[in-house]
């Protein structure tokens, strides 16, 4: 009968998942889990253009992002469902803006696989040397290319925020204030999380880097 039919037609359609894709299954059910919690209507991954009409960059959290700041923590099938995600949205490019403290999260060579992944892939931590030339560099890059390209820090708030208000202009005929205002503001329009600190985008925009304290880094304390 219809029963039967049902079963035997469910029967040949389901596939078991196993090692790798049942990983990758489980990890993308997991970051969801996380990244909608709170408002199912907000952007997986923090994930959104920098602003309106922007084809080419993007802000977004770390891959795996969640409550594991523990060396060693992050396993690789953790960030599948942050690739997958990028790749869904076109992106080709990555610059990630964690500090050297950060990338220690990972039990894996998570920027020997972005690199895999995607066409570039740039560490740019916001509190050493001239972070701003080698952000703008990549930013650059990437339009000449015309190659979507995604910065994340952490969560995709703080330094995220500094990183596209810096990309669109600030303290290169862009005010800082309109700067903030188009990043936080389209944010707000998409459903994403940027915030743009004024006194920390001053510093990076006139020392290089956003301590202004001669290139150190702080740590990952700032978001």
């Amino acid at each position: 009968g219809i029963g039967m039919a049902s079963r035997l037609l469910a029967t040949r359609l389901w596939r078991p998942l196993s090692g790798r894709r049942l990983g990758r299954a489980a990890s993308w059910v997991r970051i969801e889990r996380r990244t909608m919690s709170s408002d199912s209507k907000k952007p997986p991954f923090n994930f959104g253009p920098a602003t309106e009409g922007d084809s080419i960059l993007y802000g977004s959290c770390r891959p795996g992002y969640g409550d594991n700041e523990v060396d060693g923590a992050i396993k690789e099938e953790e960030v599948e469902g942050w690739i997958s995600h990028m790749h869904d949205n076109g992106i080709k490019r990555v610059l990630s803006l964690l500090g050297d403290d950060e990338v220690k999260w990972y039990g894996f060579d998570l920027e020997q696989r972005m690199r895999d992944e995607f066409s570039s892939y740039t560490r740019v931590p916001m509190f050493q040397g001239d972070a701003k030339t080698a952000l703008e560099s990549a930013v650059t890059a990437a339009r000449e290319a015309k190659e979507p390209i995604v910065l994340h820090c952490s969560g995709g708030g703080g330094r995220c925020g500094l990183g596209l208000a810096v990309a669109i202009g600030a303290g290169k005929g862009v005010a800082l204030e309109k700067a903030k205002e188009e990043v936080e503001g389209h944010a707000n329009v998409v459903g994403t999380k940027r915030k743009v600190d004024l006194k920390k985008l001053d510093k990076l925009v006139t020392s290089g880097n956003a301590s202004g304290e001669g290139g150190t880094y702080l740590g990952a304390q700032y978001y």
